[in-house]
């Protein structure tokens, strides 16, 4: 079983990677981390590995310690964060997607679009989402 959760630092975020833990301790299942990252031209190979080495310091505090079979990734494209985890997910062959999700109001999410929204209805597999 693989089970991507979609991280961007938020509490939300973290609540997801803990519920992926726990998932993945009671399936034997493969945790991929992945944090989107809009492409700026040119593109700074030295950004893109400091991104990595946080993301990875970050999930390994965030797990404390706990040897969990994991993965992480920073997704670097001109695409949206949903179409990134999709994408992601579909390559993968994910078994199940974990994301966080804020309150926002319809103003919000008609001009900013909602990341949540667009992996629900678009992803290859369950969606679980955290609050």
């Amino acid at each position: 079983m693989n089970i991507l959760v979609g991280y961007d630092g938020s509490y939300a975020a973290k609540d997801a990677l803990k519920l992926a833990q726990k998932h993945a301790k009671a399936f034997g299942a493969k945790i991929e981390v992945a944090r989107s990252v809009t492409r700026n031209l040119p593109l700074d190979y030295n950004v893109i590995q400091v991104a990595e080495e946080d993301l990875k310091r970050e999930i390994q505090n965030q797990l404390n310690g706990d040897i969990t079979n994991y993965q992480t990734r920073v997704l670097v494209s001109s695409n949206s964060t949903g179409q990134n985890l999709v994408q992601m997910a579909e390559l993968e062959k994910s078994d199940e997607i974990i994301i966080g999700v804020r309150k926002r109001s319809k103003v919000g999410k008609l001009l900013l679009g909602s990341t949540a929204q667009y992996v629900i209805l678009n992803a290859p597999c369950p969606v679980v989402t955290i609050k």
